[in-house]
């Protein structure tokens, strides 16, 4: 094996696929990368086994082969070495000899066939999304999947393909978050399917801002096609709470509010809440709300008091203020809508306009209130 390749391209490609190496694994192969010369370009290749990333550049080939190497100690060293031509060559026994102008080193290699093979995905279901809205509906569920691993499915985003719309929800539990495209249309099948949040956050870091991202999904994979490189995934395969029986049907009780005003008293008054609870209470009365937050153990205390618009007798109904930041700062409207019916049921947070095309629905469980 024997190729030249710019520093700058190498060092891009493997950034691509870096992240994807496990922190920790049993599996010692996991932590390498698998360098693939062949005709005119260089493709690297990582795994954690539940996600596989593929990204390439060109180079000049003199001996096509593969061969795996150390991930992070190959990112490190490329790191530090200018901006000039990298040659690497292979030898028999698995030594890796990189040249360059200004010196030479050698590391040591494993051999090809230790490395896990890529997933086949071998299927005609395939949906098209334009990329800005996929990145979109990515950004707006990811954060409010659950890290309990006890709960896989509530690890991952819900996608549900339908013939006009595309639907992702996540919840933990404590939040969730449905958004819905129509700007859409697959005739050929529909689908219910759980993806990885890692896979969809390497999805958005990848996306390029212009142009549409194929998706191929098969009975255990999902495969992203995007530019110079190809993301894999395993998919989850436990079965989806439904969701749309914790959506009120009807909350009958509305608030409006500025977001930004809100969101800034929430982040004040949370800093005197209680460090294990973060509860924050929220008092609404038809021209204001009042926000306030108390740490018993402590002695602190905050309270404050901003307009807004309620149209019904005064409520009280308590929050964790992680939990209702979180949801008001990925909503991207100026102004929104609470929806609540009463102190024990969730609250519903939409915008006071909905994008053209798109439906986006955040709901937050309330927590009890402190006496």
């Amino acid at each position: 094996m024997n190729f030249t390749i710019s520093r700058n391209d190498f060092y891009r490609v493997l950034q691509k696929v870096i992240n994807v190496i496990p922190n920790k694994s049993t599996v010692d192969i996991l932590y390498s990368v698998l360098l693939i010369a062949e005709e005119d370009h260089l493709k690297i290749i990582a795994t954690d086994l539940e996600i596989t990333q593929i990204a390439w550049a060109s180079c000049s080939v003199t001996e096509q082969g593969s061969i795996a190497v150390p991930g992070k100690l190959l990112l490190d060293i490329i790191r530090e070495m200018p901006e000039n031509d990298l040659t690497f060559k292979i030898d028999s026994n698995l030594k890796i000899y990189i040249e360059s102008t200004f010196g030479k080193y050698k590391l040591s290699g494993q051999n090809k066939n230790e490395f896990p093979s890529v997933p086949l995905v071998e299927t005609e279901h395939k949906i098209e999304l334009k990329n800005t809205v996929l990145k979109h509906m990515i950004e707006k569920t990811i954060f409010a999947c659950s890290t309990d691993n006890l709960r896989p499915a509530l690890t991952g985003v819900f996608c549900q393909i339908m013939e006009d719309e595309y639907r992702m929800v996540a919840t933990d539990g404590h939040r969730l978050v449905k958004i819905i495209t129509r700007d859409f249309e697959n005739k050929e099948f529909t689908e219910n399917i759980i993806v990885p949040t890692k896979a969809l956050n390497f999805v958005a870091r990848n996306l390029p801002a212009e142009g549409n991202q194929q998706i191929l999904i098969s009975d255990s994979h999902i495969l992203f096609e995007l530019p110079n490189t190809k993301i894999y995934s395993r998919l989850i395969k436990d079965p989806y709470p439904d969701y749309e029986r914790v959506i009120p049907a009807q909350n009958s009780k509305q608030m409006e509010i500025n977001k930004e005003q809100f969101v800034s008293s929430v982040k004040r008054v949370s800093l005197f809440s209680n460090p294990m609870t973060y509860q924050v209470k929220l008092s609404l009365n038809p021209n204001e709300i009042n926000i306030y937050a108390q740490d018993i153990d402590f002695g602190g205390e905050a309270n404050e008091t901003i307009s807004c618009k309620f149209d019904s007798d005064p409520l009280e109904i308590a929050y964790n203020a992680n939990y209702l930041l979180d949801i008001l700062r990925h909503l991207d409207s100026e102004k929104i809508k609470f929806l609540v019916e009463d102190e024990d049921g969730p609250g519903i947070i939409i915008p006071f306009e909905q994008e053209e095309k798109e439906e986006i629905l955040m709901l937050i469980m309330p927590v009890r209130l402190n006496s």
